[in-house]
Order: C-alpha cells, then sequence, then structure tokens
C-alpha cells in the first residue's frame, strides 16, 4: 500500500510540473510572436523613414550639384557637357521615383531647380551656337567689375569687394539687359566664382557668408530675366 501511495504522488507531482511547464511554453511562444510583430513593424517603420530621408538627401544631394554645374565656365561646360545632360537625366528620374516621400516644401524646391536648370541649359545651348564675342566680354568684364577686372589678380584681401562691385552694377542695370547682355554678364559671374573656388581655403567665414549671400541674390535676379524674357518671347508669338 505504501509503495502504491508513493507512485501516486510521483505521479501527480510530475503531471503538475509538466502542466507548469506547458503553461510556460505556451507563454513563451505567445511573446516570441509579439516580440516578431513587434520587430516586423519596427522594420516597416525604418523602412519609410529612410526612404523619405533617402529623397530628401538626393534633393540636397542635387542642389548641390546643380551649383556646381553653374559655377563652371564656359570651356568646362563644354567639355562635359554630354555628361552633364546625362547625370541630370539620372537625378531627375531618382527624384520623380520618390517625389511623393518629399515634403511638399521640397516638393515645390524640386520644381524650382528642374526650372532653373532648364534655363541654364538652354542658355548653355545658345552659347555653344553662338559663342562669346573675346571684344565684348572683355568690355563686360571692365564694366561689372571696375578695378577687379583681372579676375586672376583678385584675391582673399579684395575677393568679398568684387563680388560687392559685380552685384552692384548687376542692380543698377539689370533692367536694360536683353538676352544676349546676361549671357555676358553670367559668363563674367562664372568667372569670378571659379576665382573664389581658387581662393576657397584662404577665405574667411565671414567673407564666405557674405559672397553666398551676394551669390543667391544673383541667382534670384537672373531667374526673373529669364522668366520676363520667356514671357516677351511669348507675347511677340501670340502678336
Amino acid at each position: 500500500m505504501k509503495k502504491i501511495l508513493n507512485v501516486a504522488r510521483y505521479t501527480t507531482a510530475f503531471c503538475f510540473l509538466y502542466f507548469l511547464y506547458s503553461c510556460e511554453g505556451r507563454r513563451e511562444i505567445e511573446n516570441t510572436e509579439e516580440i516578431t510583430v513587434e520587430a516586423e513593424d519596427t522594420r516597416d517603420t525604418a523602412r519609410v523613414v529612410k526612404t523619405g530621408e533617402s529623397a530628401e538627401e538626393e534633393l540636397e544631394e542635387f542642389r548641390a550639384w546643380l551649383n556646381r554645374q553653374t559655377e563652371k565656365g564656359d570651356t568646362a561646360i563644354e567639355r562635359e557637357w554630354p555628361k552633364v545632360r546625362e547625370e541630370l537625366r539620372r537625378r531627375n528620374a531618382r527624384l520623380e521615383e520618390n517625389f511623393d516621400s518629399l515634403s511638399a516644401k521640397s516638393q515645390q524646391e524640386y520644381r524650382e531647380l528642374q526650372q532653373k536648370y532648364e534655363r541654364w541649359e538652354n542658355r548653355q545651348e545658345r552659347r555653344q551656337q553662338l559663342p562669346l564675342d573675346p571684344k565684348k566680354l572683355s568690355q563686360w568684364q571692365e564694366q561689372l567689375l571696375g578695378e577687379y577686372s583681372g579676375i586672376n589678380n583678385i584675391d582673399t584681401n579684395n575677393l568679398r569687394e568684387a563680388y560687392l562691385t559685380f552685384m552692384g552694377t548687376v542692380r543698377t542695370k539689370r533692367r536694360n539687359w536683353t538676352q544676349d547682355d546676361w549671357d555676358y554678364v553670367d559668363y563674367v559671374y562664372s568667372q569670378l566664382n571659379q576665382r573664389r573656388r581658387q581662393l576657397e581655403n584662404q577665405v574667411s567665414t565671414s567673407d564666405n557668408i557674405k559672397i553666398r549671400t551676394l551669390q543667391a541674390e544673383y541667382l534670384a535676379l537672373e531667374g526673373s530675366a529669364d522668366t520676363q524674357s520667356l514671357i516677351r518671347e511669348a507675347e511677340k508669338e501670340n502678336n
């Protein structure tokens, strides 16, 4: 009888332990499933955020790339023109693909950058068909830069003043300029920018900030002039 009671006790203990183990196992499975779902959700969220960041970063790179192109001189542009146009198509395709991931503000900026490049591209095409006159170019350089017309002689001490002189002339005389005039102005601007790049590491922070401000102002005025020119041409065609 005693032996039977001992067996019963062991059997009861074993069943109880098995029951506890089974419950714990189910809880572990349930917890594992919950963790898996959360991890999956986290990956999806991370992917969405990363996609949005990637589009914004691509726009930032496009902006910087476009600024580098518009600052190049005519010789460099002519040499690299097929490559530049192909690169534009590639960047545009990637941004168009991720356009919905951009914020509303970034979408507007992207369209403005596209328009800016289109104006610049049209100017480059026109220049290659009708090269600038060296004699007129020399006259424009002197008119726009005054005492700083010898661009290669500009140094860190007067680079800021050269930009101030250039922009002072642009503000005063831009309303009377034709599209052909703007081609010469833009060439002088690109040459001045090339000189700035040669001196960039030596220019003070305050001068660099001021020069960037003046560059932004020039691009805005140039863009406005291009828009007005397009309007005038459209009006002529309609008449």
